[in-house]
């Protein structure tokens, strides 16, 4: 039998993930990634639950995700340094068979490289995807340089801004600027090393602010900054990083050390404009098809992003493996995958808004009530964070 090639068209986490998983059942792949460089070093740090650890288990050694990292465990504060809730991640190793933590975009993203690379499967770079063409036996592509390829399938991998979901549905409505940059930075401070175990929230005066210690005594904070102009990608590479500092130092002047020091002491900040993804009703056109941020872009409020991304190849690549037609496997992912993303992308919204700063009466109530609502939402995650694929089980559709 002939072996099945597949493009994978993105090089972030999802794409060598994509192609590791399809290597696990003879699909055979090359990923295409439009930057013209291989750094994995991009981004800040993320989010990985219990979901996406198990989602990834198979594909990279766990334990190297812990070089650097910060907990999971969030501990919450006022502006005036009470603590007012807590939810601790200790009994997930028990319960899911995996612990939250937080590492480095790069990290993540450069041990799912060199397991692709260690299996030679090509990545190649430099190559924006400009057209893509349906054919009776499969896809075929071209790049802005002029080259192309051809293959029995296409799986998009390719973030919030993806050019595979323009070419499959030109009609389809673009992601929306929410008004928001997610901000991100790291620092260095003297005397930090002694709260390493959990991560700061910090509801202060005028805004919403989060910081953590690294196993390696460096701090990694972020916070969603308000912006109603949507930067242009200039800004957000460049002079945008001044603006959000001092803008920053103003919102946090009145709350409780050591928020100020630690924003004082950054020299970069990255910035990522917050985008909604109206739901598309399809991700897959013929033999061509949408995972991640490309199908279903979420908000980082509950830090799900990479961890859905890392379930959809996973579900993918078994559907694929035991339904033979490429169409009628996308089917019947899409159909094992929507509701679920739905409800996650509704919650990440939901916890979003309640970020934003009330008034008094309305602080208040949150530091009354916010323990109550910390152990309520707990639970209601159990749902998320449980979710694990049965390799072994045939899928039919």
């Amino acid at each position: 039998m002939k072996t099945r090639k597949a493009i994978i068209i993105g090089a972030g986490i999802s794409g060598p993930a994509m192609a590791l998983q399809l290597r696990r059942i003879g699909i055979e792949s090359v990923v295409y990634e439009g930057r013209s460089h291989s750094d994995t070093s991009e981004g800040v740090f993320l989010g990985l639950t219990p979901n996406g650890q198990n989602a990834v288990r198979d594909l990279v050694d766990l334990t190297l995700l812990r070089e650097k990292y910060t907990p999971g465990k969030m501990e919450f504060y006022n502006a005036l340094n009470r603590k007012i809730g807590q939810l601790d991640t200790a009994r997930q190793r028990e319960q899911f068979g995996a612990e939250t933590i937080q590492l480095k975009r790069g990290k993540l993203n450069g041990l799912l490289r060199q397991a692709a690379l260690a299996q030679k499967i090509p990545i190649c770079t430099g190559k924006k995807l400009t057209s893509l063409r349906q054919t009776g036996n499969g896809v075929s592509v071209t790049f802005a340089d002029g080259t192309g390829d051809a293959a029995d399938l296409l799986i998009g991998c390719d973030g919030v801004h993806s050019a595979t979901r323009k070419l499959l549905f030109p009609g389809a409505p673009l992601p929306r600027y929410t008004g928001l940059l997610s901000t991100g930075a790291y620092a260095r401070l003297p005397g930090m090393e002694s709260l390493f175990g959990a991560i700061h929230m910090v509801f202060g005066e005028k805004a919403f602010f989060a910081y953590a210690v690294s196993n390696q005594g460096e701090v990694w904070w972020f916070n969603n900054y308000r912006r109603a102009e949507e930067p242009s990608p200039g800004e957000v590479e460049g002079e945008l990083t001044a603006e959000i500092k001092r803008r920053l130092l103003q919102l946090h002047r009145n709350d409780p050390h050591p928020i100020r020091a630690i924003i004082a002491a950054t020299d970069a900040i990255a910035a990522y404009p917050v985008y909604e993804l109206p739901f598309l009703e399809r991700w897959h056109r013929g033999a061509a098809c949408l995972v991640g941020d490309a199908a279903h872009a979420t908000s980082p409020h509950i830090g799900q992003g990479a961890s859905l991304a890392l379930e959809d190849t996973v579900v993918l690549a078994r559907c694929l493996r035991d339904i033979p037609d490429a169409e009628r496997a996308f089917a019947a992912f899409e159909a094992r995958r929507q509701e679920r993303v739905r409800r996650i992308v509704q919650q990440a919204r939901k916890v979003g808004d309640n970020k934003t700063s009330p008034g008094k009466i309305g602080q208040f109530l949150r530091d009354l009530l916010l323990p109550f609502f910390v152990r309520r939402e707990a639970k209601k995650s159990n749902w998320v964070y449980a979710y694990r694929e049965d390799w072994l089980r045939p899928v039919t559709g």
